[in-house]
This record gives C-alpha cells, sequence and structure tokens, in this order.
C-alpha cells in the first residue's frame, strides 16, 4: 500500500501582496514516486520546491510532510526538516570545493551529528563513486558532480527529493548519469522524487508530469 509522504493543499504564495506566484497548487507524492512538474522560466517552480522543502512558506496553504504540517514552523524546526526529511538537488551541485567526494557527501550526516562512516561508504558503493571518494569537486565532472549531489541529499535518508533543472548545464551523458542516480534513489532508497524542469518531457525520466503556468498546476497525461 501507497504512502503518502508529501501532500501540499491549496498553496497560495505572494510577495508583494498582490502578484501570485502560485494560485490554489496541490500536489500528493508518495514513497517512490516520481513527478515532474515543468514550465517557462519565471512560472513559480522553485517557489513551489522551496516550499515544498521548507526554505519557504506559502502564504496561504499546507505542506504535510511526513504526516507533520512544516508550513507554520518555526525557523528551528523548518531547518530540522531540511536536514533531515527533504534532500534538495540544484541545476548546478553546489558541492564544497575545500571538502573531497566523500566529505561532501558525509557533510549533512555531520550536521545532523550522526554516525557517517558505513552510510557514506553505502553512499558512494551505490552511486558508482568510490574510485572519486578522494577527489575535489574540481577534479571530477560536471555529470559526477551531480552524482554526488544526489548520493549527498540522500545521506539522511530523506523522504521526498526536490530537484530544481538537475540536468540542464549536462550533456546527454552526464544527463543519463544522473537520472540513473535519480531512478535508484527512488527506488532502492525509497525517497519521492519531484523534478522541475523547462521541459515537459526529460528524455530518459519517467514521471508523472504536471505543468505549472499562471500560477496553477494541473496534469499533463
Amino acid at each position: 500500500m501507497a504512502t503518502t509522504v508529501l501532500a501540499a493543499s491549496g498553496l497560495w504564495k505572494s510577495y508583494d501582496g498582490r502578484s501570485d506566484v502560485l494560485r490554489d497548487v496541490s500536489l500528493e507524492a508518495d514513497a517512490e514516486d516520481a513527478l515532474l512538474i515543468w514550465g517557462a522560466n519565471g512560472s513559480g517552480k522553485t517557489t513551489l520546491l522551496s516550499i515544498l522543502g521548507g526554505l519557504d512558506v506559502p502564504t496561504k496553504g499546507s505542506v504535510i510532510l511526513g504526516g507533520r504540517e512544516i508550513a507554520r514552523l518555526k525557523e528551528s524546526a523548518l531547518a530540522k526538516v531540511r536536514l533531515h526529511d527533504v534532500g534538495f538537488v540544484f541545476q548546478t551541485h553546489n558541492l564544497i570545493d575545500d571538502l573531497t567526494v566523500e566529505e561532501n557527501v558525509a557533510l549533512p550526516l555531520r550536521l545532523a551529528r550522526r554516525p557517517a562512516d558505513a552510510r557514506v561508504t553505502d553512499l558512494l558503493q551505490a552511486f558508482d563513486l568510490g574510485r572519486l571518494a578522494t577527489r575535489h569537486p574540481n577534479e571530477i565532472s560536471v555529470g559526477e558532480g551531480q552524482r554526488v549531489a544526489v548520493a549527498r541529499a540522500l545521506a539522511n535518508g530523506p523522504r521526498v527529493i526536490l530537484a530544481d533543472e538537475p540536468t540542464a548545464a549536462l550533456d546527454a551523458e552526464g544527463t543519463y548519469s544522473v537520472l540513473t542516480a535519480f531512478e535508484l534513489a527512488r527506488t532502492s532508497f525509497h525517497a519521492a522524487l519531484i523534478v522541475a524542469s523547462h521541459d515537459a518531457a526529460v528524455p530518459g525520466f519517467r514521471a508523472d508530469a504536471y505543468r505549472l503556468e499562471d500560477g496553477t498546476l494541473s496534469p499533463t497525461g
């Protein structure tokens, strides 16, 4: 039986009190779901992901993550949600240059004050990153960096991974590598996956698609 890990209901977002970036948006994701949210630049995709992940709060509406309403939590509580329940992957991998691949993957565990060695070893092995463990971000390809970012996002066993244009800067080989990593995150690590893209379809990415336009979200088949 499917387990709903994220449920957003009636989300509105206005930054100036007049212009609504999001208008009555609702969305659900079960464990191991793959969802694609697509729309033009400026359509509100990043705003929606930020609200779903606790980086921003809605003007109205609710976000329930793991059975807990997070939309009105204080910042200290939201920080814990972001650390434990959500993994983020962005257009650029945002790895820390001074840390090795292994240290970047371990960072969320260190911040959570959890044992890192065994978990990091498992993630490096699962994502075929063992040979890169001691390298720094400037010593690996962009596609490899994105795979490291996916592994890092999974470090604390999040319920959901939110990815904002994660393949936009990649060539075909890098895109395939990252989408394979996402599939592993979903099926082997049981995270729900929500990807935002300006394209209606990401080649090789099988997902339920939703279009975000004029602040409203609708399924597209």
